[in-house]
């Protein structure tokens, strides 16, 4: 977490030297400039590359399976094993496949609307699109450097985000 802050940092510098922007707190030089933190890129592509995988319109490298319930598509995966032929798995490798590229995607994906999740046979330019609009209500408020401090959400996460905004 401290080199995503340390990354972090750098943007937050950069955007404080733009002219006209230097009295802008880092939140309001983000939305100013419509740019993302880099939390939320990272989260972005993880999403977007999710999408690509399940529409097959990229090799799915992480084995991303979506299935329908009800009406709405997520992406389901097998249960963490507590244990593989009769011996415990430790509860670090159990976190390690918790926090994987595979299961963030999955949960990344899965907290979008049913709208954007159920979105298939398009461009990957449409569900961008799509994708983007639905980000921008959102907030994007990296807690770095005591910004952020006033924001409810636990962390920067979309994940997170969500559960404390009004999404439409």
């Amino acid at each position: 977490m401290d080199e995503i802050n340390k990354l972090e940092r750098i943007q937050k510098n950069f955007t404080s030297k733009i002219y006209g922007l230097d009295q802008l707190d880092y939140h309001q030089r983000l939305k100013k400039l419509n740019l993302y933190s880099l939390e939320r890129r990272r989260e972005r592509y993880l999403i977007i590359n999710a999408w690509q995988q399940i529409e097959g319109l990229t090799e799915n490298v992480l084995g991303l399976k979506a299935r329908r319930l009800g009406r709405s598509r997520r992406i389901v995966s097998a249960k963490i094993p507590i244990g593989i032929n009769g011996k415990r798995i430790k509860e670090r490798d159990r976190t390690l496949i918790h926090n994987s590229t595979a299961r963030k995607s999955e949960r990344l994906f899965n907290v979008l609307p049913q709208s954007v999740r159920n979105i298939t046979e398009t461009t990957t330019e449409t569900f961008k699109h799509h994708l983007d609009k639905w980000l921008s209500s959102i907030p994007d408020t990296p807690k770095i450097d005591g910004y952020g401090a006033n924001v409810a959400a636990e962390t920067n996460s979309i994940f997170h985000q969500t559960r404390y905004c009004i999404v439409r």
